[in-house]
This record gives structure tokens, C-alpha cells and sequence, in this order.
């Protein structure tokens, strides 16, 4: 994770605002239940012990919370359902649509909804999404 995001979390964290450490065996086990590796830029984000799963002003990155729960599986074992390539993870739910991690190629972020099933590419990484989304709920909350 870059320094810039770190820096925003530090910055705008709030108590209850990210759930604490889980286990390695933990994020193991979310990705065998999807099915996928986790892309790099991912894992450094939910491995952080103070991370793990959470965010800042408003925005909710889903992650790993533990042995017995994953927001991350939920979400994505959900809109796979509708119709939601097995090769994506939802990271974050905004209602309207799902921002998804590509866990194969490029690892970039997509944005999409289960009436138009339209993958729309949004960010080039996981560090992008997560900055400019950060970065927007900052601006917003202030």
C-alpha cells in the first residue's frame, strides 16, 4: 500500500472504522472458498493487522473478518449468483453496483451491476481504487 493511503488512514480513522487482525490461515481460507488467488496490491491491504477489512469517511472496502466470516466471499458468492464473472471479487458495494478486483491479468477494478451485467473498467489497480475512492470520501466529509 502506498504511503498516500496510509497517510489518509491515519489521517480520517475512527474507532470501529476497520476490523483488526485474522489469521493467515484465514485469508487462505476465503480464497479457496472463491476459488482465486487475492492480487498482491489486496492481500498487502487486508494482511495489515490494523486493516484487515474497513475504511475511512464513509467508504467500506470488504475484506476478511475472521475464521467464520469473510465480507468479501459473502459479497462475491452473492452476485455471483446474478451473474458475476468467477474471475472477480467485490471489494466494495455501493448499491447501485459493485466495485470488483480482476484476480486474473491486470488486477484492475471494475465497476458492475447485475441488471446490465456491463463490466466497466474504473481503476488500473487495487492502490488506485482504494486512493481515489479514499481520496473522494475526504473530500466529501469535509
Amino acid at each position: 500500500m502506498n504511503e498516500q493511503i496510509s497517510k489518509m488512514i491515519n489521517d480520517y480513522i475512527e474507532k470501529g472504522d476497520f476490523v483488526g487482525a485474522v489469521a493467515d490461515e484465514d485469508i487462505t481460507k476465503a480464497e479457496n472458498k472463491l476459488g482465486c488467488k487475492f492480487p498482491q496490491e489486496y492481500k498487502e491491504f487486508i494482511f495489515i493487522k490494523s486493516y484487515v477489512s474497513g475504511g475511512i469517511c464513509g467508504v467500506e472496502v470488504l475484506g476478511v473478518e475472521g475464521n467464520e466470516y469473510a465480507s468479501v466471499v459473502d459479497a462475491t458468492e452473492r452476485f455471483r449468483k446474478f451473474g458475476l464473472p468467477e474471475k472477480y471479487l467485490v471489494i466494495e458495494n455501493v448499491d447501485e453496483f459493485v466495485y470488483c478486483l480482476n484476480t486474473e491479468a491486470d488486477h484492475s477494478v471494475i465497476r458492475w451491476d447485475d441488471i446490465s451485467k456491463n463490466e466497466i473498467k474504473r481503476y488500473s489497480s487495487f492502490d488506485e481504487y482504494l486512493q481515489d475512492s479514499f481520496q473522494e470520501a475526504i473530500d466529501n466529509w469535509e
